[in-house]
């Protein structure tokens, strides 16, 4: 009898083992498959911002503002798509990265959506009564940009296989 009780003991640890094993594996392509998925909408919003160059024209506009010689232009990006659609359908998922991950991906967002506000044709880079509104606005759209490069050249790095790379000849 108690080597019956033994092995029913053994069945139960076993069936324990394959179902934590199981959810643990489960929980593993969860995270990286919504890692994968965030990656991949950030790499091709930083491709899309580089092909279209716009850290460079602000760049331009915001050393004429430092070198005083700017004359009040600006850019707008009348941005109506939503780009951030995988970020918003997966944000309850965020829990399941690492605290790292979630902030530069959180920040990254929270940028691009400062970028996107304030470039729109009635946003404040764009449409201020002050001209000195509108300077700094324009300094602080190229540290959005520059922040957003950045974070996302960080991000697309976090998954553990390598993403496609994309580039302007495919």
């Amino acid at each position: 009898m108690e080597w019956q009780f033994g092995l029913a003991a053994f069945g139960v640890l076993l069936a324990w083992t394959f179902q934590f094993y199981d959810k643990t594996s489960d929980r593993k392509r969860r995270r990286q498959s919504t890692l994968v998925a965030i990656a991949s909408e950030v790499q091709a919003i930083g491709f899309l911002l580089r092909s279209d160059r716009y850290l460079e024209r602000y760049h331009s506009l915001a050393n004429q503002v430092r070198n005083g010689t700017w004359t009040g232009d600006s850019y707008v990006m009348d941005i109506r798509s939503n780009y951030t659609r995988v970020f918003e359908a997966n944000a309850d998922s965020l829990s399941e990265l690492e605290p790292e991950q979630v902030s530069k991906i959180v920040s990254f967002y929270t940028y691009t959506q400062a970028l996107i506000d304030s470039s729109k044709p009635d946003g404040s880079a764009v449409n201020s009564e002050h001209l000195d509104d509108v300077a700094s606005n324009v300094l602080a759209l190229e540290g959005y940009l520059m922040a957003i490069l950045a974070l996302g050249d960080e991000i697309v790095q976090m998954p553990k296989t390598p993403l496609p790379t994309l580039s302007e000849n495919d």
